[in-house]
């Protein structure tokens, strides 16, 4: 798996990040760097509770 080094620099996850700031970065990581493909099991947990389609 690569990494987007670029991205990653551009692109840091709010600290304390509400859930919506989690999905929207993992969403647009999923776009621009392949070093973890997916969503974190946590947070595709609470995505499928809340029924948030991506």
């Amino acid at each position: 798996m690569k990494i987007n080094k670029a991205w990653h620099e551009k692109n840091k996850m709010p600290k304390n990040a509400n859930f919506e700031q989690r999905v929207k970065w993992h969403i647009e990581h999923n776009k621009n760097c392949s070093c973890h493909p997916g969503f974190p099991e946590k947070l595709m947990k609470e995505m499928k509770k809340k029924g948030v389609k991506y």
